[in-house]
């Protein structure tokens, strides 16, 4: 019996380089059920030397962190493309580089501005289809 009643999950990316042009890749079809949205686990637990129990971080609430791998058609993987090289054109000449992200994988929606931390690579599947795989840190 098919299951009904689920949204799609879904990461929305987005980007307007320095220059006017905007990219909009959408990923959908992920490579397993594994969800791409993390924390970044940059708080610590620790004990002092006299025993004290201290929380170790920056004074601010972790970030999320995305591990995206997903399938993508030839067209939506060259947008991609196209946007890590034009955000890092403007990152190299130290312009704002902040994109924009929506994610509906993980319970409530998500939006939030997040940097390129891990370059996109691809595997080519078909004439039409790619394997991508991304890295994402929200600011």
């Amino acid at each position: 019996m098919p299951v009904t009643g689920f949204a799609v999950a879904s990461i929305g990316l987005a980007y307007t380089s320095q220059g006017g042009a905007t990219y909009n890749v959408v990923f959908q079809q992920f490579t397993d059920a594994d969800l791409p949205r993390s924390y970044d686990g940059s708080v610590a637990y620790a004990r002092s030397t006299t025993g004290t129990n201290t929380l170790q971080g920056p004074a601010s609430r972790q970030k999320n962190i995305w591990a995206i791998s997903a399938h993508l058609s030839k067209a939506k993987a060259k947008e991609l493309d196209d946007m890590f090289k034009a955000w890092d054109n403007d990152r190299a000449t130290g312009k704002a580089v902040g994109c924009g992200l929506t994610d509906e994988t993980l319970f409530d929606p998500l939006t939030t501005t997040v940097i390129i931390s891990t370059p996109p690579s691809f595997t080519y599947l078909s004439p039409t289809r790619y394997l991508v795989a991304i890295g994402l840190t929200e600011l």
